[in-house]
């Protein structure tokens, strides 16, 4: 190879390795709310806040894909809601009103000021709760297959399951893809359930003692809203999202096709671009 040709490859090398995206280091943190519940995180990223909050029998590990895609371009933060994951589980009723307040708690204790919030499932009804609490905290709310509405329409599928055949079902209401449902992940997911049973069950123990339901508050959010669903959701289905967009003044709606409950693990590269383009567009 003569001098100028072997120029030439280190030139193209040099040029492709600078193109490469950095690795994203995604760090597991915890902090002590001040009722000393010590609440565990996920964190990566610089730039503004995007806070990511999951949903019922749930963790911080449903959002790993999507923070290591957002992180390029904000501080991007995952906490376990207590009960969940790696935080404790303090003797609570672990109600949605305690994990609204647990969650202001947690912001409070990170200094976060200003934030996008985003939630899944429990997770939404908990960011809109947030954001009717502390308006002039949240920049932007992501409501991801949300709950918190009334309906008659409730889930054929048990959300606490304890038997392998529980598991599956459940699983096959999630996913809109049925392809990702395999006996490992069964079997994994089946574990972890079990291992949150307690949390679950108090839960939705709370809803039969008036919890906050969103439906006559929806009017009341200021913040720009983004309602992001998957058209397969079979736990909560399409019709929910339309009223969420009807009831939020100026809310848009992004729907994607093919995914269910949790379009964050189905289309992770389609969920990650309408959230930038979402905040970038305000």
């Amino acid at each position: 190879m003569n001098a100028k040709r072997l120029l030439f490859v280190i030139m193209a090398i040099v040029l492709l390795q600078s193109c490469e995206r950095p690795r994203i280091d995604v760090q597991s943190r915890g902090i002590v709310l001040p009722d000393t519940t010590v609440v565990h995180y996920l964190e990566a990223g610089q730039g503004p806040v995007l806070v990511l909050v999951h949903g019922l029998g749930s963790s911080s590990e449903i959002w790993r894909e999507t923070i290591i895609r957002l992180a390029r371009d904000y501080r991007v933060i995952a906490p376990d809601l207590p009960g969940y994951g790696k935080s404790d589980r303090p003797r609570a009723d672990y109600s949605v009103r305690y994990h609204a307040a647990s969650l202001t708690q947690f912001l409070d204790v990170l200094g976060i000021e200003k934030a996008a919030l985003a939630g899944n499932s429990l997770g939404g009804w908990l960011a809109v709760l947030a954001a009717l609490d502390r308006p002039e905290n949240i920049t932007h709310l992501i409501l991801v297959d949300s709950a918190g509405l009334l309906t008659d329409r409730l889930p054929q599928v048990t959300l606490n399951p304890s038997t392998a055949q529980e598991e599956r079902a459940l699983l096959d209401a999630l996913f809109g893809n049925k392809a990702h449902i395999t006996d490992e992940l069964v079997a994994e997911d089946l574990k972890y359930r079990r291992s949150v049973s307690a949390t679950v069950l108090a839960t939705l123990a709370s809803f039969r003692s008036n919890p906050p339901f969103l439906d006559a508050r929806l009017k009341d959010i200021k913040v720009p809203t983004l309602v992001v669903w998957g058209g397969q959701d079979m736990l909560t289905p399409l019709e929910l999202s339309e009223r969420f967009v009807k009831g939020i003044p100026g809310a848009r709606r992004i729907v994607i096709e093919g995914a269910g409950h949790t379009p964050q693990v189905e289309a992770p590269k389609e969920f990650a671009r309408a959230v930038k383009g979402f905040v970038r567009s305000w």
